[in-house]
């Protein structure tokens, strides 16, 4: 296999592109990896969420496998409260209700995969998958 010229195969987290979002209560959002970007079927983004915020309460049918970078969380999986902080993991089942709360004193970061019908970015900007 040939290498790409134009794509970049290493870098930091946080060099990304911010990815604008309305449906993650206002949470700074990345694409790691997705289509087009080493991962055809799924997405992983990095979330940073501030001191005080949090995600919206929601459910969706697809699943989210969480790994803790920084920060401390709060939150709420399969109706049972749960404490994260980094190095930790989480897994949401498909159609349950989920949160992530900032519970530390600066920023909440945070590796969220989804499926790639589970990431709006990649509905809305790439088209219909």
């Amino acid at each position: 296999m040939d290498a790409d010229e134009n794509l970049v195969y290493a870098g930091r987290l946080e060099d990304l592109p911010v990815i604008p979002t309305e449906d993650h209560g206002g949470a700074e959002k990345r694409i790691v990896f997705g289509p087009g970007r080493f991962w055809e079927d799924y997405v992983a983004r990095l979330f940073t969420i501030r001191q005080g915020a949090t995600t919206p309460f929601h459910a969706h049918d697809w699943p989210h496998y969480v790994l803790i970078l920084e920060g401390t969380a709060k939150g709420m999986i399969m109706g049972q409260a749960i404490d994260l902080s980094a190095g930790s993991w989480a897994f949401v089942p498909p159609n349950t209700d989920h949160f992530f709360e900032n519970a530390g004193s600066g920023d909440l970061k945070f590796i969220c995969i989804v499926p790639k019908k589970g990431d709006t970015y990649w509905l809305d900007s790439k088209g219909s998958c």
